[in-house]
């Protein structure tokens, strides 16, 4: 009997530890990482972006021919613990450039992304030097076609380019440019992704539309804009890339 209650005893006090071991797995932190990717799927109106495509925006014809952007200063908030900034990351975003690494992070939930579509003040007032002996592979290097006007100039953060109608007649008869740069055509985003990251590699999808880009911009009158030359319309045109990106889920 004696050997029957401790042995009771003894089967309690293992069990006891086995689930103080576990409360105490669960409460650790994990250390696995996975990858945290982003991706801009491109769209006009709902519909896939094709440079081949004659879109209606606000009842004017449009074609694209080249809608480029850079994406900077991007930080992922996590349930729990600080902000992450991903220090010195730019992606340059084309109707081609598909997923792109951006950082390995740890596994767990991610509420919120942000970044800013342009470039940080300080890399925007680099040296002709600095600039052209970025390597190829960098985004900030020489793009094709230009993303930077010149060494003292900047980059142009957003380029869209492409024809438009400007008679009313459904043909696109004029040459398109909108070309944002300089500082204050900077605009910081901010997203609630709700992202679990598991260990492999995941994705922050994201839609941009280009008729939501020219949200109430008549493009038969205003479709020039290489900010300097006309600086409202450049503004008006960076005010609606808020609206212009959204998540995707």
């Amino acid at each position: 009997m004696k050997f029957s209650s401790f042995r009771t005893l003894a089967l309690i006090s293992l069990l006891g530890l086995a689930l103080t071991a576990c409360e105490e797995d669960k409460n650790t932190p994990s250390n696995e990482e996975g990858a945290l990717n982003m991706m801009f799927e491109y769209a006009v109106d709902g519909m896939p972006f094709d440079t081949a495509t004659v879109y209606t925006i606000g009842g004017t014809a449009v074609k694209f021919s080249v809608a480029n952007f850079y994406v900077g200063g991007i930080q992922f908030m996590p349930e729990e613990g600080d902000m992450l900034d991903v220090a010195g990351k730019y992606l340059l975003v084309t109707p081609e450039s598909g997923m792109q690494e951006v950082a390995s992070v740890k596994t767990g939930h991610y509420h919120m992304a942000r970044f800013f579509v342009g470039v940080d003040s300080i890399t925007n007032s680099q040296t002709e030097e600095d600039f052209t002996s970025r390597d190829a592979a960098d985004p900030l290097a020489v793009q094709f076609p230009a993303m930077h006007w010149n060494w003292n100039s900047g980059y142009r953060f957003l380029r869209v380019d492409g024809k438009v109608d400007t008679d009313g007649d459904g043909m696109v008869d004029e040459t398109m440019a909108f070309h944002l740069g300089t500082n204050p055509m900077l605009q910081n985003l901010e997203y609630t992704v709700h992202k679990d990251v598991e260990t492999g590699s995941n994705m922050l999808h994201f839609e941009f539309d280009l008729a939501r880009l020219f949200n109430g911009i008549d493009l038969s009158t205003d479709y020039v804009t290489h900010t300097g030359n006309n600086p409202e319309l450049a503004a008006a045109v960076r005010d609606n890339i808020s609206s212009a990106i959204a998540v995707k889920h």
